[in-house]
């Protein structure tokens, strides 16, 4: 196997080459996410005047049987398909004159250069062989009869993707066929004594991928002299490293969210952070202002999520939440918990703010734990809760005190579930098989409360010491003996389904194996038994003698008291200014006829101001078929759908999206909203994803 850097023109472009999709490989499957990346990159390698674009490695070996210059593609049929149809669709667009081109001969030097093999004596005189329907696909699209297009193929669609892109007139043909001639691959030989797929599988297997925090120290420092990379690496990037872990990926993950507002995908972060830094207009010159404030925010990262605590002067109590929190794995909060510490660092709040704040947290969390609500809407909460805060508190209130408001208003997937439904889930809830994090939580806490002098109750929980080991304890035993029935009354069957792995019914012990299915009395008075516990959460059990549904009411009484002071549902003073506005999601959203939309966030891209439902509507829906147009082609093609379409044009009522497919936009604020949610569950997006901003309604005032 040997491989050299050359330009794909070169790798494309031999005299009868032919490059066969082997049958044993996927099918083409980019989408458009991909294809406007290649094309945007392309724009950009024109307008910058590139030298050289990298674009992947293709890996190729000889195909047995055929001729020479047959050579089987191993890796990297998908940019190869790519750009095969890319340039189809340029050449296809000169010959039918819809796009103007100062070079005559463009057309046919890409046809006969890349596409067709003119003097092949093969019936199919093209290059490039895809596998099953894609190849027909392909063909179809090289003779350019529209009519007979397979619209359901990816490779149709990418393509009429491309004439649209090339229609707009980003870039003109001459232009884009030189940044297509500047892309650049590795283009690794397989010799015929070598197995193609022990290469293949090496080349996707070794595990030896770099990280996607490799690739943005890389960034950062390959750029530089040698002796600023030095100083960078100790001074900054060394201890970035050393303070999270060595999870530099989760931690700039997060430092992204803090700093845009809207989460990376987990495995897009270099790709975020490269267009964070260009947006930002982050100059080489000023990398090292930048690593400062990374590693500013990893102390913070590595204080909240590892305890690396040397040196940091804060009170106790904020130590005992943070670890309280670790319990219950928190890692979706740490976005807020790196803002909220960044403040306290910089002196913007003082500490009673963030520990009244870690304490609104914590309730609130756990709550949602106790009431079984979804954890999916946590992301989207978390991402922005700092800058909810601050865009509300225009007078200087105490930020624990907007924090209350902004967390108490949530609704839906999102709410903070208030006394009644805590009492209620308390009540209800099967405790006993709950999540082990979270059980350790729930009795942790409910053991020490806030004092300082502690029982290590997770450490405990978790111990492989059966001599030294706390275990859940049914009060009333699972298996239950004519004694036990006896005791419980003639109800004992409802009491036993109903009660038996609830909270009132629970309860932790190291000698578990000795209680085994006693009754009550007897686990009270053995030795080591209730009477004798050195856990305060057995001292209610000594004021009773029996353990019947009057005694489990009595301590679910005095769970629910114990358990709203634990976990408060906080209340605030605070009061919101008047011009501040209103927002919903679509998940959460009712009838919002009537209601004025002033702007909306989508995906976590930038607010975008509009005047009418129908801006907003009509901008979703673009780009949602900007990055896909599978679904809206399958919702097209759908009788029983009946407001997206094919060819309405000249039909005022209709908006084309692209590619023939229209949307109607004629109907109603709750249609649009309908219609709008039929495209999330086709797209398989989050509703919550979609925040509506609306003029506050004069209620609120009263």
């Amino acid at each position: 196997m040997n491989g050299q850097a050359k330009l794909l023109v070169k790798f494309m472009s031999g005299a009868d080459n032919r490059y066969i999709i082997p049958v044993y490989q996927r099918n083409y499957d980019w989408t458009q996410k991909q294809c406007k990346k290649l094309f945007d990159d392309l724009v950009q390698v024109s307008k910058e005047n590139r030298k050289r674009h990298f674009f992947g490695a293709i890996v190729s070996s000889l195909a047995s049987g055929g001729s020479g210059s047959d050579f089987l593609i191993i890796d990297g049929q998908q940019r190869l398909t790519t750009v095969s149809i890319l340039l189809v669709a340029i050449a296809n667009l000169i010959n039918a004159k819809k796009i103007e081109c100062n070079d005559p001969m463009l057309s046919r030097y890409i046809l006969e250069n890349f596409i067709l093999d003119v003097y092949s004596s093969d019936e199919r005189k093209l290059r490039l062989k895809p596998i099953k329907n894609d190849c027909r696909a392909f063909d179809k699209i090289v003779a350019g009869d529209e009519d007979d297009f397979e619209r359901e193929s990816r490779v149709t669609q990418n393509y009429e993707y491309f004439c649209t892109r090339i229609l707009n007139g980003d870039i003109c043909a001459t232009k884009l066929i030189d940044a297509i001639k500047k892309l650049e691959i590795i283009d690794i030989f397989v010799e015929a004594d070598e197995n193609p797929q022990l290469i293949f599988e090496s080349l996707n297997s070794t595990g030896l991928d770099l990280t996607e925090a490799d690739k943005i120290r890389n960034f950062i420092l390959m750029g530089l002299d040698s002796k600023t990379q030095n100083e960078y690496y100790e001074k900054y990037w060394n201890k970035i490293e050393r303070y999270t872990g060595y999870n530099v990926n989760d931690f700039i993950r997060h430092y992204l969210t803090v700093k845009q507002k809207k989460i990376p995908n987990i495995n897009a972060v270099y790709f975020t952070f490269k267009e964070f830094v260009q947006k930002m207009q982050i100059l080489p010159q000023n990398y090292g202002t930048l690593l400062s404030e990374m590693l500013f925010f990893a102390k913070i990262y590595g204080r909240v999520s590892l305890f690396c605590v040397d040196g940091w002067k804060i009170s106790w109590r904020i130590l005992l939440a943070l670890r309280r929190l670790a319990l219950i794995d928190v890692s979706v909060s740490y976005p807020f918990l790196l803002s909220i510490f960044g403040a306290l660092e910089n002196g913007e709040i003082p500490e009673i703010e963030v520990e009244k704040s870690l304490l609104c947290l914590e309730s609130f969390l756990f709550r949602r734990i106790m009431c079984a609500l979804p954890t999916n809407s946590l992301n989207k909460i978390f991402c922005t809760l700092d800058s909810d805060i601050k865009k509300l508190n225009k007078n200087g209130a105490e930020y624990s005190k907007v924090l209350v408001y902004v967390l108490k208003n949530k609704s839906g997937s999102a709410e903070f579930p208030n006394d009644e439904e805590f009492a209620r889930a308390i009540f209800e809830k099967n405790v006993y098989k709950m999540q082990k994090k979270n059980k350790k939580y729930l009795f942790d806490r409910l053991e020490n409360k806030d004092s300082v002098e502690r029982v290590n109750v997770a450490e405990l929980m978790d111990s492989t010491d059966e001599t030294n080991k706390l275990t859940v304890e049914h009060v009333m035993p699972q298996t239950l003996s004519a004694e036990w029935k006896r005791d419980l009354g003639e109800n004992w069957k409802k009491i036993h389904e109903t009660r038996l792995h609830t909270l009132c019914n629970l309860t932790l012990t190291g000698y578990n194996s000795k209680y085994g299915n006693s009754r009550f009395f007897t686990k009270k008075t053995i030795e080591r038994g209730f009477i004798d516990s050195g856990l305060n959460l057995n001292k209610i059990f000594q004021k009773f003698d029996k353990w019947t549904e009057t005694e489990m009411n009595a301590r679910y009484e005095f769970l629910v008291a114990e358990m709203k002071s634990l976990w408060e549902f906080p209340q605030t003073d605070f009061v919101p200014p008047d011009n501040i506005l209103d927002a919903i999601t679509l998940e959460d959203a009712d009838d919002l006829t009537g209601r004025k939309i002033l702007s909306f966030v989508y995906a976590n891209e930038d607010e975008q101001k509009v005047n009418q439902w129908v801006e907003m509507y009509l901008s979703v829906a673009k780009t949602l078929f900007e990055e896909d147009y599978a679904p809206m082609n399958a919702l097209a093609t759908n009788d029983k759908v009946n407001e997206i379409a094919f060819d309405k044009r000249g039909n005022s009522a209709w908006f084309e999206l692209g590619q023939g497919i229209f949307i109607f936009k004629a109907n109603s604020t709750l249609a649009k909203q309908h219609v709008l949610e039929r495209l999330f569950e086709a797209y398989g997006k989050e509703k919550s994803d979609l925040i509506f901003f609306l003029q506050p309604q004069k209620s609120r005032e009263e």
